[in-house]
């Protein structure tokens, strides 16, 4: 194990929870080295977006590539299935959405855990929003902290590592009032939608919880 000068290590897309843990982090004055993934999703526009801030705020970064299509997934992000559209917030908030890719972050974890080990770093935070992000069981506090002792139980002895989870249990308007107030600029520097448009569709499940949260978060 080598000793890395990061004080951290960031699962960092371009949309709006893990897009504010990088400001924050970096606000408070650590070195994070962020990890993206492109996991072959069909939001990839994502991935420049969170190269892009990861540049702007000086910090270290990572494109990790991993092919998930081997699978079989039906998930509509890594397939051909089509992407849900105009749902209400009803049916959002109830049910596992066609978007959920089935345990992408134990597999993004993984890699972060063993990327920390490696190089000595002791602290991965993500922007896991719990169920609020749209019934995905593995962006829950419970599993963050289960992958966490499984991590501990399976690197080598004296190697310890926490996994920060900030916005577990906010919901994401929270989010957005939190990072409206360290200066984030939601509509420049972050991207929601499952589509690589010009422009947020408006219609796809992310884009619809952003827009509510950007509604919400400028009026709490």
């Amino acid at each position: 194990m080598q000793k890395s000068r990061c004080d951290a290590i960031l699962l960092l897309s371009g949309g709006i929870d893990s897009t504010t843990v990088l400001e924050q982090l970096t606000k408070q004055g650590k070195k994070v080295f962020c990890l993206i993934f492109d996991y072959k999703q069909s939001l990839r526009k994502e991935i420049a977006v969170a190269a892009s801030n990861a540049k702007r705020l000086k910090q270290p970064y990572k494109i990790v590539s991993i092919d998930l299509g081997f699978t079989g997934s039906k998930c509509s992000l890594i397939s051909k299935s089509r992407i849900s559209e105009n749902r209400s917030f009803e049916q959002i908030d109830s049910a596992t959405p066609t978007s959920y890719v089935e345990f992408r972050n134990g597999i993004l974890l993984s890699y972060a855990v063993m990327f920390a080990e490696v190089n000595g770093i002791n602290d991965i935070y993500g922007g896991f929003n719990g169920l609020a992000s749209g019934q995905y069981p593995d962006d829950t506090y419970s599993f963050v902290k289960a992958f966490e002792k499984a991590a501990n139980a399976g690197t080598a002895p004296g190697f310890k590592v926490k996994i920060h989870a900030p916005f577990s249990r906010i919901c994401k308007s929270e989010i957005v009032k939190l990072g409206r107030k360290i200066g984030v600029d939601y509509e420049k520097n972050t991207w929601s939608c499952y589509r690589n448009g010009k422009n947020h569709c408006g219609k796809c499940d992310s884009c619809l919880q952003r827009k509510r949260a950007l509604a919400i978060g400028e009026i709490i």
